[in-house]
């Protein structure tokens, strides 16, 4: 069996990254459900330890964010959508809707680490943030999770007014998996007439194919991410995508796409495939800030209470949220 946290600390992660691995290891050990064959009991585990581990490594969010909750009609039934409304008078005149990460088959809104930095996010960006729910696979498989983000995205738009937000002035973001999906709704966005005010992409899934990047065989044995085409297997579930996109990497053209933030991590299997994302936005003329977070892993950057480095990338995406929400608006029409 791999020593994880030996692992790590020979190849030079954080020491509070360290420590993060060795409680995942001592809270795993209690969840044997983590190994079982069916997806939902697995989820109910993966939730406790994502729970236990927030609990105790990341920084409670702003009590004075309120949240919400809106049950959200989709062409397959309805999601849940959370609202994190920032405190102070008056409607944010931005939007920000986030998905959240797990790999296609795990994660959801109700996750403490979501509430946590969604909060504080919202708080100290002064933007809304819109958290949505959407289907897994492998029950859901390729595209199920994907329509659920395009339909609360046109929610989101068509009730803009009510929600007391811009719906010219609505962004997309999201970790891992989110990161997928959310490069993936501001292309077919861009492609049905729709300019989002910008994206951001947390080591995010920008390909299904990194079995030969450096990054993936370096560090794949610190993110527990085992042979990836299980994932791309309960992903896709044997459907043939049919020329659609999969995973951002997929699209051919990026002129147009909204201004991003992209942010890796220096021990993750995805570094490599969003970096290359991150190049090509640049180069189709895509305004892009990118930064590689040193020493820490692909699910490391939520330990805000012992980490400089994961506080650091928080405020970064707080400072990128408040520098769309400061831009100058257009008159409404």
């Amino acid at each position: 069996m791999v020593d994880v946290p030996n692992l790590a600390r020979i190849a030079g992660c954080e020491p509070a990254v360290v420590d993060w691995l060795d409680a995942v290891a001592e809270i795993a050990g209690d969840l044997p459900e983590l190994q079982s064959p069916d997806p939902a009991r697995r989820r109910r585990a993966a939730h406790q330890l994502s729970d236990a581990l927030a609990t105790r490594f990341t920084l409670p969010g702003d009590a004075r964010c309120e949240v919400s909750e809106y049950r959200v009609p989709t062409r397959a039934g309805e999601i849940t959508v959370l609202r994190y409304q920032p405190p102070g008078e008056g409607p944010p005149r931005l939007a920000h809707l986030s998905l959240h990460g797990g790999g296609f088959v795990l994660g959801s809104v109700r996750e403490v680490i979501n509430d946590r930095l969604l909060r504080h996010r919202a708080a100290a960006s002064g933007v809304a943030i819109f958290a949505a729910e959407y289907r897994l696979a492998p029950e859901h498989p390729f595209p199920a999770g994907l329509e659920d983000c395009l339909d609360a995205l046109h929610w989101l738009i068509d009730a803009a007014p009510g929600l007391g937000i811009r719906a010219d002035r609505i962004g997309i973001g999201g970790i891992s998996a989110g990161g997928n999906l959310a490069g993936l709704v501001a292309a077919h966005a861009r492609d049905s007439g729709l300019r989002l005010d910008h994206q951001v992409l947390e080591v995010p899934g920008a390909s299904l194919h990194i079995d030969q990047d450096a990054s993936y065989h370096q560090s794949s044995a610190l993110s527990d991410f085992g042979d990836l085409s299980d994932t791309r297997s309960a992903y896709l579930n044997g459907a043939d995508p049919g020329g659609r996109w999969t995973a951002p990497a997929d699209i051919t053209d990026l002129a147009g796409l909204p201004p991003a933030l992209v942010l890796t991590a220096e021990f993750d299997p995805l570094r490599d495939s969003g970096e290359r994302y991150a190049a090509r936005l640049s180069a189709a003329g895509v305004p892009v800030l990118a930064w590689r977070a040193p020493g820490h892993l692909h699910g490391s950057l939520s330990i805000t209470r012992t980490s400089a480095t994961a506080r650091a990338w928080q405020s970064r995406v707080v400072d990128f949220l408040r520098s769309r929400a400061h831009l100058p608006l257009s008159p409404l029409t």
